[in-house]
């Protein structure tokens, strides 16, 4: 062995480190040897220095042998650790070996040294090399799950822009025949909406959508997606759902829930490449009758939402895999691999649990369990007739947003709706704007992700020239990312792209009455 080892010997007598210095010279083991003999020189040393070994003697005059393998253990875990004592009993040579020790040499066995230190060394550089490859294979994993990611998500988004783009082709070619124009623009508008279950996907499983649990009836959201569930059901394919009366209302956020319910019936139909049939049903559980399949909630009771089907089922392999992310089943380029962990994830969100229950030829059924409220579910209102007009104002707005496309958007439909808007692009044109107009401009509407300066700190030098400004901001991102800003600002609304027309109104005549109530007269 060619290498200089760097050896740290943890020794009280200076003779007995030299003459293992000598004895491994002369064996053919080049060597450096630092010599330590209290607690704090070992901590100083593994701390400061690198090493290729340690030896110890087991028993010194205020330290202990097996004290030091804890530290070497807490400390430099790779590096191999010989006992080399004069008397080693047979039990602490037992818990030596058990605490992670490489070896023990007596003392008056010095022969055998020389070999157990290239034993020990030899090991380490196995397992050094085990863990190199162990590092590429996972790095060669994480590669794979982002070349599945990508490749799904290009795929789905491919067949989505063809949609929208072609069918935007079609608009100028049929501009003159309004019946037809209709027709496409509600393509354009259901793909649209694809690429926006994507998109929250995506967020769900990077843990950055913000969840709004409330007492829900979980009966009728169920009713209220059904159709839509529907409506992208193959031909030989039927959905069914089965109610359970005088269902209690159960914590959860609705439009998650419809994230959950389209990721399992999605699964649910490519398993039934044949046909099949797809039952959701509810009922109430509680812990105590199921104890073995919610061991990790607390006792009490669980609204069950469950999402049964006729298809392939899976076999125990699969079951293991399931909620890994990327993990699929499908031919590449038929799915990313995120549905179920997507499910998994907006469950514990909700402070639930899901659990799979499958049998090749038998089909799959997942169990949802959301906790119950002790508060009844609020009913949706339908809105009120005429709900168009009451979004119309004559107020004026300073809009600042950095995409001319965007801008354009929303600048028309304000101004559709009877509003003035002044709009800027960046920091400095809506500074520019607002000390121009500041007695007209009755609400601002900023971007977050605008170019140089964000759109929070635009809002808040804006609210420190007027502090009862309203404010309204967007973005792309879950406003998760920027939290305490928005906390600091104290905006009126926050909305996340991409923009509903009804959403945009709804908010922006919301906060201009909600400020018109709270400003003195």
């Amino acid at each position: 062995m060619k290498k200089l080892l760097n050896i740290l010997h943890i020794e009280d007598s200076k003779e007995d480190s030299d003459l293992v210095r000598e004895l491994l010279l002369s064996n053919g083991l080049k060597c450096e040897i630092q010599r330590v003999e209290t607690r704090f020189q070992v901590f100083d040393a593994l701390e400061g220095k690198s090493f290729d070994l340690i030896l110890a003697d087991c028993k010194l005059p205020n330290f202990s042998g097996l004290h030091a393998l804890e530290i070497a253990r807490a400390l430099k875990p790779e590096i191999p650790f010989i006992f080399l004592s004069g008397t080693i009993g047979e039990q602490t040579a037992i818990d030596s070996l058990r605490n992670g020790a490489t070896d023990y040499v007596l003392k008056d066995h010095l022969s055998r040294l020389a070999p157990a230190v290239r034993r020990a060394l030899a090991e380490a550089e196995e397992k050094s090399l085990c863990r190199q490859l162990q590092n590429r294979m996972r790095e060669a994993g994480r590669l794979e799950a982002i070349s599945t990611l990508s490749s799904g998500i290009a795929h789905d988004f491919n067949n989505i822009l063809t949609i929208i783009l072609g069918h935007a082709s079609l608009l100028q070619a049929e501009h003159m025949h309004p019946a037809r124009v209709l027709e496409i623009s509600n393509t354009i508008t259901e793909a649209g909406q694809r690429a926006v279950e994507i998109v929250q996907q995506l967020q769900a499983f990077a843990r950055n959508s913000d969840g709004h649990a409330i007492p829900t009836d979980l009966n009728q959201s169920v009713e209220r997606n059904l159709k839509r569930l529907r409506a992208r059901l193959p031909e030989g394919i039927q959905l069914s759902f089965e109610p359970s009366p005088d269902l209690p209302a159960a914590m959860a956020d609705n439009h998650q829930l419809e994230c959950i319910l389209q990721n399992l019936v999605t699964n649910s139909i490519d398993s039934m490449s044949q046909g099949g049939n797809i039952v959701l049903s509810t009922q109430l559980v509680s812990t105590e009758e199921l104890p073995e399949l919610l061991p990790e909630l607390p006792s009490g009771k669980y609204a069950c939402l469950k999402v049964a089907d006729t298809g392939m089922g899976m076999d125990s392999v699969t079951r293991e895999h399931v909620f890994e992310p990327f993990f699929t089943t499908k031919e590449r380029g038929h799915g990313t691999g995120l549905g179920l962990p997507v499910v998994y994830g907006l469950m514990q969100a909700h402070n639930g649990c899901v659990q799979v229950e499958s049998e090749p030829g038998e089909g799959t059924c997942v169990s949802l369990f959301f906790p119950v409220s002790d508060v009844e579910a609020s009913v949706a209102k339908p809105p009120p007739p005429g709900e168009d007009s009451s979004l119309r104002g004559t107020e004026t707005i300073l809009l600042v947003e950095d995409e001319p496309d965007v801008s354009f958007f929303l600048e028309t439909i304000l101004q559709d709706h009877g509003y003035e808007v002044l709009a800027a692009c960046d920091y400095d044109q809506a500074m520019r704007l607002f000390r121009e107009h500041q007695s007209r401009i009755d609400l601002v509407f900023s971007d977050v992700g605008l170019p140089r300066v964000d759109g929070i700190t635009l809002c808040t030098d804006l609210k420190n020239l007027q502090p009862d400004l309203p404010v309204i901001l967007g973005s792309g991102y879950s406003c998760r990312e920027f939290k305490a800003g928005l906390l600091y600002l104290h905006n009126d609304a926050y909305l996340s792209k991409p923009f509903r027309t009804d959403e945009i109104l709804q908010s922006v005549r919301k906060v201009l009455d909600g400020s018109r109530m709270t400003k003195p007269v």
